[in-house]
């Protein structure tokens, strides 16, 4: 049962049809005793109001019934054990009476007895069980009865209740459906109940998420159609170059150009394709990757751009580390900064790759049993730096310098800080020892099992 309130007016129905049961069933029990106590407190009454009674009058005697009373039999013994008197003569009692309250069967039939003893003589009156049950019955339903009136008025009042107690669950819900697909303004948790709070503060902190990657997307979408706006337009002018040369010489310094800016929006749309897929939710798994082993790759991939710009390129330190990573994401971001440092570093400059595992600071100075160690790439350059007071807009995304070079997208130090982000690594930039700049980055510390 999916319903919320079907499955409230079900339980609270069956419980409270169970405590009417329950009640009904105790004072019923309650009133049969009851019953039995009254019948049996009025045997012992009618017999001591024999005994108390002048037995030896003449009128005392076989023609005299208990007040002619059908439901009740007395019976009076003499001293010899002879029967001097029945108020009923076909009721066959026992002539041997227990004295006090007993259950006997005659004929078929229980009856209950109450005998005594009174100057000599025992006087037995009995009453038929069934007789004494069918009053005790009629007895307990008519204490009963109410219930049958009021489980219904209770079954009304829950239904009233769980209506009313889900209201405003269906208030919000009404508000959430009139609600612009483009709103992302916080609901007032105030006039909610209290148990509704917490569903209402974890929907704004979903809004809160939502309207960021929302704006994200919006600025993502502006800022790349901005930025392709500029290539497309040179593309198209070198086209028309292209067409109107006259000779060899300037068709070929128009392809060369043309080329040259297919290349600037190839590298600015892989940039952008980059950027999009670590921003969105469907990002790699972290895995154990070996940091080592990337950034060869890394080299490797950017080998063909140093020996053009004529830029020695390659591992200064390699210590083996393996850092919880995203495999292409980590690929991306080693990539991503030597391909910048290639770019800023001058024909006949160098960028120095390192990969080492350092002892976590605080745990070193402390001599921990186990200290936690930390992987750390670092990528130098010989290019003209960042100054301090730009190292933090570098990271945001289509920034660039004044002089930068050209082929630049403004999108390479952005991807490296979403994917850092992702495995929760830190960035920072300082002044190499080459005269460049240096980009340490370093990730968070894990175990000697991730560390060979």
């Amino acid at each position: 049962m999916k319903s919320l309130r079907a499955r409230l007016l079900l339980l609270l129905s069956a419980a409270v049809t169970l405590a009417a049961l329950v009640q009904a069933l105790a004072v019923f029990h309650n009133a049969m005793n009851e019953a039995d106590a009254v019948f049996d407190y009025h045997l012992q009454q009618l017999a001591l109001s024999l005994a108390t009674g002048d037995m030896g009058l003449p009128g005392f005697g076989p023609n005299v019934s208990a007040g002619n009373d059908v439901d009740y039999v007395v019976q009076v013994w003499a001293p010899d054990g002879k029967r001097i008197y029945v108020s009923r003569p076909r009721s066959d009692l026992p002539s041997q009476a227990v004295l006090g309250y007993t259950n006997v069967q005659v004929g078929g039939e229980q009856w209950r007895v109450y005998s005594m003893q009174a100057g000599g003589r025992t006087i037995q009156v009995g009453q038929s069980t069934a007789t004494r049950q069918a009053l005790a019955l009629g007895f307990a339903l008519r204490s009963i009865w109410p219930m049958a009136v009021i489980a219904p008025l209770l079954l009304l009042a829950v239904a009233w209740v769980v209506r009313r107690s889900l209201r405003p669950l269906n208030d919000l819900s009404h508000e959430l459906e009139n609600r612009a697909a483009t709103s992302f303004d916080p609901l007032d948790p105030h006039p909610v109940v209290s148990e509704m709070q917490p569903v209402v503060r974890a929907m704004n902190g979903l809004f809160a998420r939502t309207r960021q990657a929302f704006d994200t997307q919006r600025m993502f979408v502006a800022d790349a159609a901005h930025e392709l706006r500029s290539p497309l337009a040179a593309l198209k002018v070198q086209v028309q170059m292209l067409g109107r040369a006259h000779d060899d010489g300037q068709r070929g310094v128009a392809l060369a150009r043309l080329e040259s800016g297919i290349d600037r929006a190839s590298h600015l749309v892989e940039q952008l394709l980059l950027l999009a897929r670590n921003e969105s939710g469907a990002e790699e798994a972290l895995s154990a990757v070996s940091l080592l082993g990337t950034a060869r790759m890394a080299l490797s991939d950017t080998a063909e751009l140093a020996q053009a710009r004529g830029v020695d390129a390659g591992l200064e330190d390699a210590e083996d580390c393996t850092v919880l990573a995203p495999a292409s994401g980590l690929r991306i971001l080693v990539r991503n900064l030597v391909d910048n440092a290639l770019r800023y570093t001058p024909p006949g400059g160098r960028v120095d790759v390192r990969v080492r595992c350092e002892m976590q600071a605080a745990q070193a100075a402390e001599g921990a049993a186990t200290p936690q160690r930390m992987a750390v790439l670092e990528v130098d350059d010989s290019g003209p730096g960042i100054p301090p007071e730009d190292r933090e807009r570098v990271f945001d995304r289509f920034y660039r310098r004044e002089n930068a070079p050209a082929g630049g997208s403004g999108l390479g130090l952005a991807i490296v800080r979403s994917v850092a982000e992702r495995c929760s690594a830190k960035i920072e930039l300082d002044t190499a020892p080459l005269g460049g700049l240096r980009v340490r980055v370093i990730f968070a510390p894990t175990g000697p099992a991730l560390l060979r």
